[in-house]
């Protein structure tokens, strides 16, 4: 099968997901680069002018662009004759729908978060989504709760599939909660969504029972600094550790080495933006952690409440601190709820399971 792919987003740390479709689905081309995804693999444009050129008309008559766009990139469809092209994120597949209806080229737009709550983005994107809705042959969203949102937002339900993130099982692996310090590891961008404030705050909670117990919190966003400020503040520089972008072994050493993993996502209040289903929590539980986080988007499919984790609502920061305590307390609970998550990540979603349902949606 002849797959195309495409992605808006040529390096961002934290899209592993779009990375692993990559490497197990194998696609004929790749292209990249922005909402209309324009260069391929081997850093070839669909345009046949030169890239100042491509810069100026898309800076200057932003209308006109779209309309070039669509024209070269049916174009390129039309030479490399894909059976199917799967799009990253709803707002590149607002971008590409014209070029692929132009060819008359299948296509299945995966959903992934903000794509699918963020106001101003639905709100301006609204219209084509409504196009890929009538056109695309499937929608994949990450979460029970955006397979709902989609449906809401117009989609037919019976395009809409629910096919999650998924974790490499063998990279991500060997955490011992039994035998560990009372090491909380967060890993995630710090925004909004996300909540980093409020896992600190949590956390800063937890220490009135477990003065010894350290938080790690790798990432960085918008919020970083407020966040570093925030531990400033409430003075706990010795127990709370922001340690920035770290590579991908280095996250998995830092897994292996704590008791439990903590995240406090939320629906961000000012724009709605909400998670699909977070990498790292499937990350965290395939290595053998418990999971303290929220009744939020994917998170409820992946994390089991009294059996591999504990999930709290949304800003209740004393509910998320009392079972991080409990946790901290009881190493062989955590034990037991880490074996079971991680025995969940490999029955559920191990990465060539979740691969090969997306491969089916492609097929079908």
């Amino acid at each position: 099968m002849k797959i195309g792919f495409a992605h808006p987003n040529k390096r961002n740390y934290s899209e592993t997901f779009i990375r692993y479709h990559i490497e197990y689905l194998k696609p004929f081309f790749v292209l990249t680069g922005g909402k209309r995804p324009y260069e391929d693999q081997n850093g070839k444009s669909v345009f046949p002018f030169s890239e100042p050129i491509r810069v100026f008309i898309k800076r200057l008559i932003p209308a006109l662009y779209a309309k070039v766009y669509t024209h070269y990139l049916a174009k390129y469809l039309l030479q490399q004759q894909p059976d199917v092209v799967i799009v990253e994120y709803g707002t590149t597949g607002a971008g590409i729908i014209d070029g692929c209806i132009k060819a008359r080229i299948p296509l299945v737009v995966h959903f992934h978060g903000f794509d699918a709550f963020e106001k101003k983005t639905v709100e301006s994107h609204l219209a084509e989504y409504q196009k890929i809705f009538r056109y695309a042959k499937a929608i994949v969203a990450v979460s029970r709760d955006m397979v709902e949102r989609l449906v809401e937002l117009g989609a037919p339900r019976d395009k809409v599939h629910f096919v999650s993130c998924g974790v490499k099982i063998h990279e991500f692996f060997g955490a011992n909660p039994a035998t560990s310090e009372k090491l909380a590891v967060a890993v995630g961008r710090f925004t909004g969504k996300k909540a980093p404030h409020l896992t600190i705050k949590a956390f800063d909670k937890v220490l009135e029972t477990h003065p010894d117990a350290r938080l790690v919190m790798i990432g960085h966003g918008d919020l970083f600094n407020s966040c570093k400020k925030l531990v400033e503040d409430l003075q706990l520089r010795h127990a709370v550790q922001l340690l920035g972008i770290k590579k991908p072994d280095e996250v998995a050493s830092y897994l292996r080495a704590a008791r439990l993993f903590v995240q406090h996502s939320m629906f961000n209040p000012e724009n709605n933006d909400s998670e699909g289903t977070p990498t790292s929590i499937l990350e965290a539980a395939a290595t053998g952690l418990p999971i303290v986080s929220t009744r939020h988007a994917g998170i409820k499919d992946a994390v089991e409440h009294g059996k591999t984790g504990y999930l709290v609502e949304e800003q209740d920061v004393e509910n998320m601190a009392y079972f991080m305590s409990i946790l901290f307390s009881d190493a062989a609970l955590a034990a037991q709820m880490g074996e079971t998550s991680r025995e969940k990540m490999i029955k559920e979603y191990a990465i060539d399971l979740q691969t090969e349902k997306l491969l089916q949606v492609l097929k079908n």
